[in-house]
Formats: C-alpha cells, sequence, structure tokens
C-alpha cells in the first residue's frame, strides 16, 4: 500500500459562503424573516390540530356518526407528536440565544 502525497490537491475554503442574515439582494427575505414566517405557520398549525383532535374527541366521546375513538386517538397523537416538535424547536432556538450572548465581543 502506498501513500500518495498530496502535491498540487487544492485546498477546501476555509469558511464556507454563510447566507444574508440582514436580507436584501434578489428579493429574497434572508433567513431570519424565513425562520419567522416557517415558525409562525408551524405555530398556527400545531394549533390547528390540537383543536381539531379535542374536537373529534369529543364527537367520538358523544358517540357522534362517523367518528371513531380510533381517529380521535391517531389525530390527538398527531397533535401531541406536532407539539413536542415546536417545543424542541423553541428549545433549541433559546439554547442558540443563550448562546449568543454569552459570547464576548
Amino acid at each position: 500500500m502506498s501513500i500518495q502525497s498530496l502535491g498540487n490537491m487544492p485546498l477546501p475554503p476555509a469558511i464556507p459562503s454563510i447566507p444574508s442574515l440582514t436580507g436584501g439582494g434578489e428579493g429574497k427575505s434572508g433567513i431570519w424573516e424565513d425562520f419567522s414566517t416557517t415558525l409562525a405557520t408551524q405555530i398556527k398549525e400545531t394549533d390547528r390540530l390540537h383543536k381539531e383532535a379535542k374536537d373529534l374527541g369529543q364527537r367520538a366521546l358523544l358517540g357522534n356518526a362517523g367518528v371513531t375513538i380510533h381517529e380521535a386517538q391517531v389525530a390527538s397523537s398527531q397533535a401531541e407528536l406536532h407539539m413536542r416538535l415546536l417545543l424542541q424547536v423553541r428549545n433549541k432556538a433559546v439554547e442558540v440565544y443563550r448562546e449568543v450572548m454569552s459570547m464576548q465581543a
């Protein structure tokens, strides 16, 4: 087994390109606005799923036709999973915020 010399192999860039954090350029809104829009959308979706699961649960318990306990349980599990994901995103955002605030200038 022979070891080849690195010779003229090009080195990768030291710092990868980072998208603009403040927006601007080519009509794009920047990653912070994209993140806040996505987060707001997911919060609304989580709320919608929670309300739907609650409604299906009540209808199933009252014996309304067309709604089974199984459907209500699936909707409840889906809403819970969505809430857990949203909480993990929130926790990560708080962790990043604290880390940035602890950096010295």
